[in-house]
């Protein structure tokens, strides 16, 4: 099968490693595959052919699947699409677009925008979800008949650790305490103010975060009002941020919303306990045996989630099983290709 992914950037960001990872499973199979991107930002290498397009029309023909991710993507299918083609036309959905996109901007862009992106997937004849809820979720938006679902995987490389200096400064800020670590795009969508609200209340513990974003400034102010400055490292953008997972005692996720979470994935492939907000996605891809849940609403729930988490060992194992019968990259591969089939 030759299959052709289209991205907006080589960017390090969470659309270009699921088609990483996509890449890798469907090239090892013995499928061909090429990408094709607009922005000549180049992050995360694919180990295929990669060209940039600038919008300009390029021959779907010799293409058995076309696959793109993005809104711009999305809407240059919408505009190039011949009428006649042997080529299927596939696109999946990272997020839940109106309510994503009133988070990171305002309820204006999301209706205009929004709207413009349910209209470019017309032309799609597959859309894919990251979930069962968001299959739901675009069966009150899109033709049901076009919707699939396919959960993401990852697939880390075992020779890849901290520099000397990287472990320097994580092993000396955490000192004998312990260590919650959040792996995220610093906007208020990711939901990282919870967990620091939640300091004063979680003695012995530190907050090491790996991210940059627009909410920073507003996440340093929180953490000195409440005098936790001293215990909240803002480590900025730095490629790779799964390698401090291992250095985490806790890892939370404490979105508000979230289309799949990819360092969730990676937090339970390193064994490690895992505090998730009770979200539908979350609720989906893992179970109260597995994680520990707590409510958005309640500064006091994440603390006891937090401290329910590390007296249960047996749910790092239960988690990291279900990653295996679930989240693998050969059930992974298995969706993917069965969805390109029909």
């Amino acid at each position: 099968m030759n299959i052709a992914y289209i991205l907006p950037s080589l960017a390090n960001k969470g659309p270009v490693l699921v088609v990483r990872d996509l890449v890798r499973e469907m090239k090892n199979r013995g499928h061909r595959c090429s990408v094709f991107y607009f922005d000549d930002k180049i992050e995360v290498a694919i180990d295929c052919p990669c060209r940039i397009v600038k919008f300009q029309k390029m021959d779907f023909s010799k293409y058995d699947i076309v696959h793109s991710h993005g809104l711009r993507p999305d809407l240059y299918v919408f505009l190039f699409k011949p009428r006649k083609s042997h080529t299927k036309f596939i696109t999946t959905l990272h997020n839940y677009v109106y309510r994503d996109l009133w988070y990171q901007y305002n309820p204006a862009f999301s209706l205009i925008f929004g709207t413009l992106w349910a209209i470019a997937l017309t032309r799609h004849d597959r859309v894919v979800a990251l979930s069962d809820d968001a299959k739901r979720y675009y069966s009150r938006i899109l033709f049901w008949k076009k919707l699939d679902f396919a959960y993401n995987t990852r697939s880390l490389p075992e020779d890849v650790s901290l520099t000397q200096e990287e472990q320097r400064v994580i092993l000396d800020f955490k000192g004998n305490d312990c260590l919650i670590g959040v792996n995220a795009l610093l906007t208020f969508r990711k939901g990282v103010d919870i967990v620091i609200r939640a300091l004063p209340a979680l003695p012995g513990y530190k907050l090491f975060i790996v991210g940059d974003g627009k909410e920073k400034g507003h996440l340093e102010k929180i953490a000195e009002d409440l005098n936790v400055r001293d215990r909240v490292y803002f480590a900025g953008y730095v490629k790779d941020a799964y390698r401090f997972i291992k250095y985490y005692d806790v890892y939370a996720m404490p979105s508000r919303s979230e289309g799949f979470g990819l360092s969730l994935i990676e937090a339970v492939i390193y064994k490690k306990p895992v505090v998730l907000s009770s979200i539908p996605i979350f609720r989906e891809l893992f179970s109260s045996e597995e994680v520990s849940f707590f409510e958005l609403s309640s500064i006091e729930s994440f603390v006891e989630a937090v401290e329910n988490v590390k007296k249960c060992a047996e749910k790092v194992d239960l988690a990291y099983n279900r990653f295996i019968s679930t989240y693998s990259p050969e059930i992974f591969y298995k969706r993917y290709i069965s969805i390109y089939e029909r």
